[in-house]
């Protein structure tokens, strides 16, 4: 595509994809299976969305680097068994639609990998509705600086970040750009205070075009 006029970038875990619904059983069956004790759901959901780096030492503590590794490997093993009960929001598909419709491109970016955003978006059946994917690359240790790159890849003259996270929001910050805080993901307590706030999937085209 050539240069985006305004640009829509989706969090992923919380935002497009309920996350919940296969997650929270894989890494409860997978901290059993490595010797820990099973967290609770609010435990593990509370974690989603952040870096590896932040969110291993909480799942698996005092776990080495090498366990941590393991961890991630079978976790992403037993991930394919489990995919069938993968979702997206309600009135995700039409939102991204409608969205189009009014002339925006759309973006994940991701603290996840290429593989996974590609697997899940997949399962969500939303492949096909989403136009970039900006994962986390090894280059860069945070959010901001994946967002930064999308936006210095694409050059839009318009952007707009749409999370569920704090993550979320400081990276529209840091890059200048406006925010749409999700009530309806993994962390509402962190979005209540966001200038702008959607209960649900259908509220974020017109509150992406009221910031234009």
């Amino acid at each position: 595509m050539g240069k985006s006029k305004k640009l829509i970038v989706f969090d992923l875990d919380g935002t497009l994809n309920r996350t919940e619904l296969y997650a929270v059983e894989i890494h409860r069956m997978v901290q059993t299976e490595f010797g820990w004790h099973a967290q609770t759901p609010e435990q593990i959901q509370s974690v989603f969305g952040a870096l590896t780096s932040e969110y291993m030492p909480l799942l698996l503590p005092g776990a080495d680097k090498e366990t941590q590794r393991r961890y991630l490997k079978r976790v992403a093993e037993v991930e394919k068994d489990y995919l069938h009960l993968a979702a997206a929001y309600d009135g995700s598909a039409q939102m991204l639609d409608e969205l189009h419709g009014k002339g925006w491109e759309t973006a994940v970016c991701s603290n996840s990998s290429s593989r996974y955003i590609s697997t899940i978006l997949n399962a969500i059946r939303l492949t096909d509705k989403i136009d970039h994917i900006e994962p986390l690359d090894k280059a860069f240790n945070s959010k901001k600086a994946s967002l930064k790159n999308l936006l210095d890849r694409l050059k839009p003259e318009k952007a707009v970040m749409v999370g569920d996270t704090s993550f979320d929001e400081e990276a529209a910050e840091e890059n200048g750009i406006p925010f749409i805080g999700c009530l309806y993901g993994f962390r509402p307590h962190e979005m209540e205070n966001a200038p702008i706030a959607v209960e649900r999937p259908a509220q974020i085209p017109e509150a992406a075009e009221s910031l234009l």
